[in-house]
């Protein structure tokens, strides 16, 4: 598909996100005519009313209920549609588990051989359902943009498919509009206000300009970071134009936006000035309020959601920017189910506390006890 430049303007049909004239991010329009299957095919994902307090009237956007849990699913439906297209015969994809994963399920349907680059610190279930579906899966013992950087040499030396999720492809920003145009179709009234967890940017900006290219609208957009590794939240706290790579330790769990942009600032920028174009902001919560987040929208909004994408109601929450519209769509773009089945175990309420809820007093507790004998 074509993509334009979004700072000189120069427009092709290449492959990589960045312009060749002046390094500028690169856009997708509209699909070349007859290659309809580079659109996402999914089943809309669900948008629910929370009742997290605080949280009263926010709409939450569910990409968690996508084929593999996440987002990346709809960004890799398209990148190996682009590949497959283009007659090549391999593909590499940098990730941290979703990326990885989502990737592995389309080439497993285009039959596209896949080699996976994950950093060091990835916990091995995070990419297990990836070696499941025949990708081979590589440890590189480095930090996500320098990981990045290696997919991106390995595919220019050996002309494989580079899946990239951030803006060096074109067509990870273009397929995350889907989740925009979705959001018109299932709302009766314009989304004021677009909050979303990101690392670089694209599912935020991309979701913004599909509710503006569906509705003639662009939201307010939120960008949400973990405190430990927000590059766009610390410039904009700064008050920067340009996002610099974040060179301090990494210090947080939330692995799908811990990205220190180290290789590719400039997407930070890009999401940073779309972001104060729209009169939004940037922020960033701690591992703390995240996992907080995360309890609260299991008991109270029955949402299992990985502790990345609840970054972006801890902020909103945290931020009590309420004035800033009325409609406000929280994304959270991945499943948890990953981490709840492998993390330290919640304990539930107490069948005490089961029957006080429900009014039934001590003889069931009673009961329970007498048959289980505890």
């Amino acid at each position: 598909m074509k993509a334009a430049c979004a700072a000189c303007g120069l427009t092709d049909d290449a492959l990589d996100g960045y312009c060749r004239a002046c390094g500028g991010i690169r856009l997708s329009g509209a699909p070349v005519p007859g290659r309809d299957e580079l659109r996402p095919a999914q089943e809309p994902t669900p948008l629910r009313p929370s009742r997290v307090p605080g949280l009263e009237g926010v709409l939450l956007k569910l990409e968690g209920a996508n084929p593999t849990g996440s987002f990346k699913d709809r960004v890799m439906r398209v990148l190996v549609g682009e590949a497959a297209g283009s007659g090549l015969r391999g593909a590499v994809v940098a990730s941290s588990g979703n990326a990885a994963v989502a990737a592995s399920a389309a080439c497993a349907e285009a039959g596209l051989p896949l080699l996976v680059l994950i950093p060091a610190q990835t916990p091995p279930e995070r990419v297990a359902p990836a070696a499941l579906r025949g990708a081979t899966v590589v440890r590189v013992p480095r930090e996500i943009s320098s990981v990045h950087a290696l997919a991106g040499r390995l595919a220019g030396a050996f002309g494989l498919a580079n899946l990239s999720s951030t803006f060096a492809a074109p067509g990870c920003e273009w397929a995350c509009r889907q989740i925009g145009r979705e959001l018109a179709e299932q709302l009766d009234r314009p989304v004021d206000v677009l909050v979303a967890p990101v690392s670089a940017g694209p599912v935020l900006v991309g979701a913004g300009r599909g509710l503006a290219e569906a509705t003639g609208v662009l939201p307010v957009l939120v960008a949400a970071q973990a405190s430990g590794c927000a590059p766009i939240a610390e410039a904009f706290d700064a008050g920067r134009a340009e996002v610099r790579p974040w060179t301090r330790p990494i210090a947080t769990r939330a692995a799908a936006i811990a990205d220190p942009l180290v290789a590719y600032p400039q997407d930070g920028t890009f999401t940073l000035a779309q972001v104060k174009a729209g009169g939004g902001f940037a922020a960033a919560v701690t591992d703390e309020e995240l996992t907080a987040m995360r309890r609260e929208l299991a008991v109270r909004d029955g949402a299992d959601a990985e502790l990345s994408s609840c970054a972006a109601p801890a902020v909103w929450r945290l931020a009590g920017r309420t004035g800033l519209g009325a409609t406000v769509v929280c994304l959270l773009t991945g499943n948890g189910l990953k981490d709840t089945l492998t993390g330290p175990q919640e304990p539930g309420p107490s069948v005490a506390g089961y029957a006080e809820a429900t009014g039934a007093g001590t003889r069931l507790a009673e009961e329970v006890q007498r048959w289980t004998g505890g």
